[in-house]
């Protein structure tokens, strides 16, 4: 009986062993997809991820990056828009449920660029964690309310830089901030989500 006790329990741990999830895991900060290897995630995680951002600066081409790994429990699919004077993010995760399921690109929907009425302070400052708002920032599309955010930001494979941003956001409150990958906003000294002026 005993033997049939420790084979049986030979047996479920080789079931739940077997049962965790394998993701794609790699990264690209030039681009909009990237390869790597298929790995298996820790037993507790239950889905794969994939995001993609784009930075855009006026008069620079944007900045697009990726980025491919086993989902946080706070994963979860997104699609998030903000803006300042001169620039824009754009950030869409998408997370699912199948061994290598992640393995494929992502893609933008069109952005919606209608005025919506909704008006935000803006600015932005790199180098300093405090923005004074300078200005008035016309809101498009979903970005229906204000963002105030200084943090540490890492658009490339430089080393993040602190800076500091006002303008429009889609997310209704900052409960509705995206997850972002792990180094691309750190150590978030202000992040404030407003109504429009």
């Amino acid at each position: 009986m005993r033997s049939f006790a420790a084979s049986a329990s030979l047996f479920l741990l080789f079931i739940a062993t077997g049962n965790a999830i394998e993701c794609e895991v790699c990264s690209n900060r030039a681009g909009m997809d990237c390869s790597g290897e298929l790995v298996t995630c820790a037993q507790s995680v239950e889905s794969c991820q994939t995001a993609i951002a784009e930075y855009s600066f006026e008069g620079l081409d944007p900045i697009y990056n990726v980025f491919k790994n086993c989902s946080g429990a706070r994963s979860k699919n997104t699609l998030y828009r903000s803006a300042e004077k001169h620039g824009s993010y754009y950030l869409r995760v998408e997370v699912c449920k199948t061994n290598g399921c992640n393995n494929g690109p992502l893609q933008f929907p069109p952005k919606n660029t209608t005025l919506n009425g909704v008006r935000c302070p803006a600015c932005s400052v790199d180098g300093e964690l405090i923005c004074e708002a300078n200005d008035i920032l016309e809101c498009v599309g979903e970005m229906t309310s204000c963002i105030y955010i200084a943090a540490n930001f890492r658009v490339s494979a430089a080393p993040p830089i602190p800076s500091a941003y006002r303008g429009c956001s889609s997310a209704g409150s900052r409960d509705q901030l995206p997850v972002t990958p792990a180094d691309t906003i750190q150590d978030v000294v202000t992040a404030i989500v407003s109504k429009g002026v």
